[in-house]
């Protein structure tokens, strides 16, 4: 549809580009700029919450843990007290070993994202329903807490007094305390665990007797939740039923050194205790933390190679177009130097040319980014959708890039021989 005349025109001997040419390649530029900043942005957004992710507070201490599970289904463990005289028995001859600070049984591990929670009710206090709350809870050996270094806020910790037949206890963590005794002290206050949900989950009332540290139980990208801990020797048989038939028995292990070293030593201990109950998944914790973050990590390496991607390909894109533009202004360059003009001024023509150019592509991509990533608000972690320093960092970044593939050919251009420049077709 164009008109030949002004198209022959635009084209003319030696006068450079035409019009339209140069401003399909202005628009390639501020498009291709605008494009790579939001992919660069969202990026580095993702990029930077999995980087925090390995620096979150756990709550606890994983080196020098080593965790191992057992399968206790079947009638030889079916009852409380059948699990509480092999854990004691297991425990006691681990923590003789030479290196072993201590030893302890537990439910799960944390940051391994498995909720087991159940609904509680505060005594002497007013109900709008069946209950006060749902909360995570947990089963844990005596030593449990010195094994993972989690500290005690205030009161105690579980010991060998709190048994079978004595009376009956709980921990809970600071964010369960702040969450349902905001202005109050839980330390004293009865709780009824699980009542109504059927006759394994039948709880009598558990004094709070201590509140420990906020420790991430559901995953690393998960808000630390409030959590109710019950000794292990204080489950009750259907409870310690249900549990053994569903999920292997987790069993933690704190060293003086490495813990692999004492792998061996600690499968030789539960064979002597009983030979019937299998050893498997022995890990340590600072693995079990690797693997739970091992997608994130494999998403961040991604994240990565396409930011690295898209930048090169930006410098590439620009470079050749800015190449191309100052090839196609080769005679009007001649013609500047002819009639005297600087080169450093001619440098600067074509500079400034392409930074104009980025800069608008710049406000652009920024507009752009500002609205779509708030897109990304759920993936985040430790980083807002719209940080300031991510989008400048990556303006400033990409701004320079567009600035060094601009210079590159307008420098070349300015050392071309007039003579040479004015011959040019």
């Amino acid at each position: 549809r164009a008109d030949l005349n002004s198209t022959l025109k635009e084209a003319a001997g030696r006068f450079g580009a035409g019009v339209r040419p140069s401003r399909t390649r202005a628009v390639l530029v501020i498009s291709e700029v605008a494009l790579a900043l939001v992919l660069l942005i969202g990026a580095t957004l993702l990029i930077r919450s999995f980087a925090g992710l390995r620096n979150v507070a756990l709550g606890f201490d994983p080196r020098n843990v080593l965790t191992l599970q057992t399968s206790m289904s079947g009638d030889r463990y079916s009852t409380s007290a059948q699990m509480t005289n092999f854990e004691r028995l297991v425990v006691q001859r681990i923590e003789s070993l030479p290196g072993v600070v201590a030893a302890s049984r537990a439910v799960v591990l944390p940051v391994q994202n498995f909720g087991i929670d159940l609904p509680f009710a505060i005594e002497g206090r007013p109900l709008e329903g069946r209950f006060h709350g749902d909360e995570f809870w947990r089963y844990v050996g005596p030593r449990y807490f010195d094994a993972f270094r989690i500290p005690l806020v205030r009161g105690r910790v579980f010991d060998q007094r709190d048994v079978e037949n004595s009376a009956k206890v709980a921990l809970i963590n600071e964010s369960m305390a702040r969450k349902y005794w905001p202005k109050g002290d839980p330390l004293g206050a009865r709780i009824v665990i699980g009542k109504g949900l059927g006759p394994e989950f039948d709880d009598p009332p558990r004094q709070i007797v201590g509140i420990v540290g906020d420790v991430r139980e559901s995953g690393l990208r998960s808000q630390v939740a409030p959590v109710m801990y019950v000794p292990s020797t204080q489950v009750s048989d259907g409870l310690t039923r249900l549990g053994n038939r569903l999920i292997p028995t987790t069993w933690v292990v704190r060293s003086a050194g490495d813990p692999l070293s004492l792998t061996a030593a600690v499968e030789r201990e539960f064979l002597s205790t009983d030979p019937l109950v299998p050893v498997a998944n022995v890990r340590t914790m600072e693995q079990v933390i690797r693997q739970a973050a091992a997608r994130d990590n494999f998403n961040m390496l991604l994240l990565s190679i396409f930011a690295a991607v898209a930048l090169l390909l930006a410098a590439i894109g620009i470079y050749g177009l800015m190449s191309y533009s100052v090839e196609q202004r080769a005679h009007e360059i001649g013609i500047r130097l002819a009639l005297g003009a600087d080169r450093a001024d001619v440098l600067r023509l074509f500079v400034l040319q392409g930074a104009r150019l980025a800069a608008i592509g710049l406000v652009l991509g920024l507009g752009v980014a500002f609205g779509l990533t708030r897109l990304l608000g759920r993936l985040l972690f430790g980083v807002g959708a719209t940080d300031p320093v991510s989008f400048a960092a990556v303006a400033l970044l990409l701004g320079a890039v567009a600035l060094l593939a601009s210079y590159i050919p307008a420098r070349r251009a300015t050392r071309v021989d007039p003579v040479i420049a004015l011959r040019y077709e």
